[in-house]
């Protein structure tokens, strides 16, 4: 018996409402969805077309512009970077004392760059360099250069103001897709309600034509693993189809009847080979002419004690 499943993407609860709409209008005079779920339907359907479109144009707007946040942040890092390196460079040659980086809220006792992997850090590290550079400035000091703090400035400007709109930008997609998610749900609930009334408007109607019947009006059938079409059902049942491949005849006898296997000719663990009776008698040999060696030196070395 075949199972009914919601729809899981959004096309499919597109189809599914269009196809109850469509035939609750070609069939008016026959009351198999209620009039209540008909009215539900036609004002979700307008909802969610119109909540997909206002979803995707968000979404394709932040990703267009991202290019632009993302080249606008990698300059005002450049530039705040290098601000800092030349800081740093003054106070090694000595023209400023390592006292002075506390105006940029930089250790003074450190030449390590501030963290600017993230927008968040670069824009609370970057106002501190801005404002540290304004201060020594009113103080007397002498403005750096290349760059200047102005350039820099405008870069991070540019940036933060651009950083405002992209998440002005994402907080849009968000709340989009949340909506989208809430009309989801309600779709689900409707659908739920509507195919249970189709089903028991076209419970009478033998099996293939009460599925066929009901697809339809978009219900969602499917087939479990192993199952056939609904006229098979209504035959006898369902048959489960091995999904193994069918062996031939030949190929059934042989694994019924397993060949005998001769256990001498063909042993579990091959022996090594047995050594041959010229090794054995070369390696007898050996030993035996080294001990009639050892034997003569004997000799020769007892009868020069009695000469």
């Amino acid at each position: 018996m075949p199972y009914r499943r919601l729809p899981k993407t959004d096309q499919a609860r597109l189809r599914s409402l269009r196809a109850l709409i469509v035939q609750c209008n070609e069939r008016k005079d026959e009351e198999v969805v209620s009039y209540k779920i008909q009215l539900e339907a036609n004002a979700l359907l307008q909802k969610f077309e119109d909540g997909i479109t206002l979803y995707h144009e968000a979404y394709e707007r932040q990703l267009e512009k991202n290019k632009e946040y993302q080249c606008l942040f990698q300059n005002a890092k450049m530039y705040l970077s290098h601000f800092v390196q030349v800081l740093n460079m003054s106070i090694q040659r000595g023209e400023m004392k390592p006292e002075i980086k506390t105006l940029y809220h930089l250790p003074a006792d450190s030449y390590s760059m501030p963290d600017f992997s993230s927008a968040d850090q670069l824009i609370s590290a970057g106002q501190f360099i801005i404002q540290g550079e304004s201060e020594r400035m009113q103080s007397g000091g002498t403005p750096l250069y290349n760059p200047t703090i102005a350039k820099v400035k405008v870069h991070y400007d540019l940036f933060k103001e651009f950083r405002f709109t992209q998440l002005i930008m994402q907080q849009n997609t968000q709340r989009y897709a949340r909506q989208m998610d809430e009309l989801r749900h309600a779709i689900d609930l409707l659908i739920v309600n509507a195919w249970d009334q189709i089903e028991a408007a076209f419970s009478d109607l033998p099996l293939a034509q009460r599925i066929e019947t009901c697809q339809s009006w978009g219900v969602i059938y499917y087939y479990r693993r192993n199952e056939q079409s609904p006229e098979a059902d209504e035959a006898g049942g369902y048959d489960v189809v091995d999904e193994k491949p069918l062996l031939l005849a030949e190929e059934q006898q042989s694994l019924n009847q397993p060949d005998q296997v001769d256990l001498q000719e063909q042993p579990l663990f091959e022996e090594p080979d047995a050594p041959s009776d010229a090794s054995l008698t070369e390696k007898e040999s050996v030993p035996a002419s080294r001990k009639k060696k050892e034997k003569g030196n004997d000799q020769s070395s007892l009868l020069s004690l009695f000469n």
